[in-house]
Formats: structure tokens, sequence, C-alpha cells
């Protein structure tokens, strides 16, 4: 009788002993999985800090229009003044290096690879605001595609959609 008494409290204290490690590990689990939300969350904040530049190929391209709206929009940190890079880059220089880039696509624009490769060399998001069918150049696709952060944007409203989503995983 002592015997089985014996492997009856085995048995019971294993069960006691296999629910707090089915426990520990759902409460760690859930403890990992709020830390990386906080983390996502903090980091998309962060990027929302970040400030957003247009910047103009051409004097065609004026941009003011795109630029009311996102900063109409409440959420981003938009420069006020429109940045004129068509004659040369220098400009980029005195720009953050946290920052965000929305240009103004011009089709005899010829410095988007280096515009690009400023832009890569700091890791800021650029967004190229082109109309439906206005980019022919391939030469030009090839440097926007060649940069993971670089999106093409054909309308107002697209253009705030691709800045957020873009903010969020830079």
């Amino acid at each position: 009788m002592n015997y089985l008494q014996s492997i009856w409290e085995l048995l019971g204290s294993l069960s006691l002993l296999h629910w707090l490690i089915v426990l520990a590990v759902a409460v760690l689990s859930w403890l990992v999985y709020v830390w990386r939300y906080l983390k996502l969350q903090y980091g998309f904040a962060r990027n929302l800090k970040r400030r957003v530049y247009f910047l103009k190929t051409s004097s065609d391209k004026n941009l003011q229009t795109e630029r009311d709206l996102i900063k109409n929009i409440g959420l981003f940190n938009v420069q006020d003044d429109i940045k004129d890079i068509s004659g040369d880059l220098k400009t980029l220089q005195n720009l953050k290096s946290r920052s965000a880039f929305i240009v103004g696509y011009d089709t005899n624009y010829s410095l988007f690879g280096e515009l690009i490769d400023e832009a890569r060399s700091k890791n800021i998001p650029v967004i190229i605001f082109a109309k439906q069918g206005e980019i022919q150049n391939q030469e030009h696709w090839k440097a926007f595609n060649g940069y993971i952060y670089c999106d093409v944007a054909n309308t107002s409203n697209r253009l705030s959609i691709i800045l957020l989503n873009v903010l969020m995983i830079v």
C-alpha cells in the first residue's frame, strides 16, 4: 500500500510540475510578444518624427498641393519649404539624415541615380511623385527599383499612404 501511495504522490507532483512549466512558457511567450509589439510601435513613433522634405527637380513640378495635403494630415513632420535640386544635389548635404524625401519627377532630370545613391548611403526613404505613365525612361526605373526604400506615387492620397507605410518599416 505504501508503494502505491508513493507512486500516486509522484504522479501528482509531476502533474503540478507539468502545469507550472506550461504556465511559465505561456507567460514567457506573452511577454516576448508584448515586448516585440512595443518595440515595433516605439520604432514607428520615432520614424514619424523624421523630417519630410519635398524636392523639386524642375520648375514645372511645384509639389505645393501635395506638401499642403501631407502637412494637413498632422501626422508627419513636413518641412515648410520645397527644396530645388534641379541644378545639383548640394542641397541634400544640409538636410538631416533621419528624414524622408518626396521628389517630383521630371523626364529631363538626369541626377536620379545620384539622388538614390545619396539616399541609400544615409538610409533615407525616397518617394517619387509622378503622373500615371509619366516615367518612360528605363534608366530611371532601374535606379528606383535598385533601392528598397524607394517607391513611386501617382496621386496625393497614394503619396500619404506610401509615406506612412515606408515610415513603418524603415
